[in-house]
């Protein structure tokens, strides 16, 4: 009986056909697995067999459409979610899935069969794995839904941004039976953010900052000491005879000098100067409470380099060196724009002595 049990399972309904016999061995009977007993002592005896058997089978047959009803929903959900382009997930308390749709299969690239039971740590490396596993906990403890913006390496198409959604999942009974995400590529917003930030602060051309940046990273930087003490230093840059670069040697030459020239100066932005284009071929200079003390030095080195690579000869001389003038300031003293005035002044007096040169604000 054993083995027809083990081969047909519930769907069989096993009867034991004896003879009057003592209790213990009809006991014995149902202990080794039999369903039902008839007792051959008449056809009523049958008949109450037969229907019990009836019986039983109508209840297997409702569980079986029962369990049919059941496997159709759960089917359609997971229909549903793998026809949907963002990966979502269940897992336990303990880290292993219990599902997932093919979005994320393909995500972790592995089958959904192989997903199932495993943990994150059988899928990725194991420091990416441990931040997650933290990330979890988190969520768990605290409850409520976590968002976690993260860079992860995809099997087939390699580094993506994605921001990542867990939220805790209730059991039946109140507790806790684990947790459910969901992650979204958001690699191309970053990218057009960026972008967008790029178009914002810089000059298109150059790739310098413009002047609003140029004004709003100084703004931010003399906010950040004390003014009473700090000193900083500014520079407006001029390209000598900029226009008859244009004139004799065409705009596109003019393009490549001007930023053949926006390259040797922001060479130097490392050491603490940020570097922006006002407009044309003038540019400003911004130096750090740190860098101010060398501006001059540093100012020179520019000029001498601009001098060596990008100077050109025009029938109105030497054309793609560079003029400076450039002031040190105090923010107790004066304003940005109150230094920059006279950092340009200065910038007049160079021009007037011959250009190519380098005058300090008085």
């Amino acid at each position: 009986m054993h083995t027809l049990r083990g081969l047909r399972g519930d769907g069989l309904y096993i009867v034991a056909v004896t003879g009057a016999t003592s209790a213990d061995f009809h006991a014995a009977l149902f202990e080794a697995g039999i369903d039902d007993l008839l007792l051959d002592e008449g056809q009523h005896h049958l008949l109450r067999c037969l229907m019990r058997a009836k019986r039983h089978l109508q209840l297997l047959q409702a569980q079986e459409q029962r369990h049919l009803a059941l496997q159709d929903r759960l089917d359609s959900w997971q229909d549903g979610l793998d026809h949907l382009p963002t990966p979502i997930y269940i897992k336990d308390v303990g880290g292993r899935y219990l599902g997932c749709n093919a979005a994320f299969s393909e995500f972790v690239g592995s089958d959904r069969d192989k997903v199932i039971g495993s943990t994150l740590a059988d899928l990725l490396p194991k420091d990416v794995a441990e931040a997650h596993r933290q990330s979890d906990l988190e969520v768990m403890q605290k409850g409520g839904v976590l968002r976690v913006e993260t860079d992860v390496c995809v099997p087939d198409t390699g580094m993506r941004h994605i921001m990542l959604h867990k939220a805790c999942v209730a059991a039946p009974d109140g507790g806790l039976r684990g947790i459910a995400g969901v992650l979204i590529d958001i690699t191309e917003r970053k990218e057009l953010e960026a972008r967008l930030t790029t178009a914002a602060e810089r000059d298109p051309l150059t790739n310098a900052y413009n002047r609003r940046k140029f004004f709003q990273v100084a703004a931010t930087a003399v906010a950040e000491v004390d003014a009473r003490t700090a000193s900083f230093a500014v520079a407006v840059i001029d390209i000598d005879n900029f226009k008859s670069i244009n004139d004799e040697l065409g705009h596109g030459e003019g393009d490549l000098t001007l930023c053949s020239i926006v390259d040797t100066l922001r060479a130097n932005e490392d050491e603490g100067v940020l570097i922006a284009r006002a407009g044309g071929e003038e540019f400003f200079a911004f130096f750090s409470a740190e860098a101010a003390p060398r501006a001059a030095d540093i100012l020179e080195r520019m000029r001498a380099d601009i001098a060596r690579y990008c100077q050109v000869v025009t029938h109105a001389g030497s054309a793609g060196t560079i003029s400076v003038g450039f002031a040190d300031f105090s923010p107790s003293q004066e304003t940005i724009d109150q230094a920059l005035r006279r950092a340009d002044l200065a910038l007049y007096r160079a021009k007037r002595d011959g250009r190519n040169r380098l005058c300090k604000a008085e």
